[in-house]
This record gives structure tokens, sequence and C-alpha cells, in this order.
């Protein structure tokens, strides 16, 4: 597994774990533990995202950077191309 693939990983499981999270306080809204858990794995997300994205580039559309005056979502794979492989 290289690094692109290990990263992307990682991204992954915090993103799973978040969603798991906001399944749970959509009905316990108010349960502290669940609260702190999705705390943590929110920042936890936020820093493999932004790892990945200063290695590799954006993850989705909506962070490509258009200050160059061209549109660069297309330029390399996108991150689910070659991960699994």
């Amino acid at each position: 597994m290289n690094e692109r693939e290990k990263l992307l990983n990682r991204v992954r499981m915090y993103d799973f774990a978040l969603v798991d999270v906001i399944e749970f306080l959509d009905g316990h809204p108010t349960n502290a533990a669940a609260l702190a858990y999705y705390s943590k794995m929110r920042t936890a997300f936020d820093q493999a995202a932004a790892e990945y994205e200063d290695a590799f580039g954006p993850l989705t559309a909506r962070e490509v950077d258009t200050r160059s005056g061209r549109w660069t979502w297309t330029d390399d794979p996108w991150p689910w191309e070659g991960a699994d492989n």
C-alpha cells in the first residue's frame, strides 16, 4: 500500500466514524459521550483530509483551487481511482 492509499484509508475511516456517530446523535442529541466522540472524529477527519489534500490534491471538487484561472479537478487521478488496487 502506497502513501496515497494509506492517507485515503485514514480519511475513509474517520468519515465512516462520523457518519456512524451522526446517526446515533440524530436519536440521542444530548449524549455527552457521543458529542465528544463526534468532536474527536471531526478533528481527526479534518486533519487527515488536510494531510491528503496537501500531498495529493483535493478530495472533492468543492476544494478545487481556481485561482489559477483553470479548472484543475481533472488533471490528476481522482481520489477513488486506483486507491483500492
